[in-house]
């Protein structure tokens, strides 16, 4: 992986789930305790210069801070069955698996089809205070939260949020939010995130439908446009092993290498 795609992967993850990078998540939702989810993605790619268009079945787990992507399948979508097996191929049977930690920003990857796991922390500063494990939580220091977001916000040159409006989303009524983010590495180009989440009503505002769109620093960067649909989603507490990789796995030095077929 890059390190142009190292250093916004971490945000890309926090806004497909909804939520600041290495903040973490408020228990405001009846959903809050467990999620488990089913429906589609879709991704029109900038992949070094060449327009890619790739879609699949996922499944999403959610607990607390912890968040699992599940890619099942891949096609092309629009292009013949020859394609579409083309697409199957570049995945390793079974899928693969993206686990990203809200509280630390960090980001995993496995395959069971070639046992194999990739892992990347973030570059931030860990919380000055952190809670002890099995501690309950406590109050933040409302400096050390200022502090926070301007360490998280120091690239920045603009953002916002807003309420676009109401609807209805995949079967649900939903509040539409619209995220916009501007910013600007030092000695690099600007780069722009833009999302907009629609957030079912009658699920404690749960998204059931996330747009992205990336606008790369340079043409030859990643970016490009994606598309999640959540179909199907019930409460549900998902295990602690849903959120680990499994034991045994090897470890490989790029989040590609994962997703490679088993040889």
């Amino acid at each position: 992986m890059s390190a142009c795609r190292r250093s916004f992967a971490p945000i890309v993850l926090a806004m497909l789930f909804g939520m600041p990078a290495g903040a973490e998540a408020a228990d405001v939702s009846a959903l809050a305790s467990g999620v488990h989810a089913t429906g589609t993605i879709v991704v029109q790619a900038n992949i070094s210069g060449a327009p890619v268009t790739i879609g699949g079945n996922i499944a999403l787990y959610h607990r607390g801070n912890f968040y699992r992507l599940d890619l099942l399948s891949l096609a092309f979508p629009g292009t013949n069955s020859a394609m579409s097996a083309a697409a199957s191929a570049l995945l390793a049977p079974g899928g693969a698996t993206i686990i990203y930690d809200g509280t630390s920003g960090a980001i995993s990857a496995y395959s069971n089809a070639n046992r194999s796991y990739y892992s990347e922390l973030p570059k931030t500063p860990p919380p000055r205070n952190p809670t002890p494990s099995g501690a309950p939580p406590v109050a933040a220091d409302p400096l050390d939260t200022l502090a926070g977001i301007a360490r998280q916000l120091r690239d920045v040159q603009t953002a916002s949020i807003l309420l676009t409006g109401h609807g209805m989303t995949n079967g649900h009524p939903v509040s539409n939010i619209d995220v916009l983010l501007r910013r600007q590495l030092p000695g690099k180009a600007p780069e722009s995130y833009h999302a907009t989440f629609a957030l079912a009503d009658d699920l404690d505002g749960f998204p059931v439908q996330i747009l992205l769109s990336i606008t790369p620093p340079s043409p030859n960067d990643f970016g490009g446009n994606m598309r999640l649909d959540l179909l199907s989603v019930v409460a549900e507490v998902p295990a602690d092993s849903v959120f680990a990789i499994p034991a045994g796995y090897a470890r490989v030095s790029g989040i590609g290498d994962v997703l490679r077929p088993a040889r």
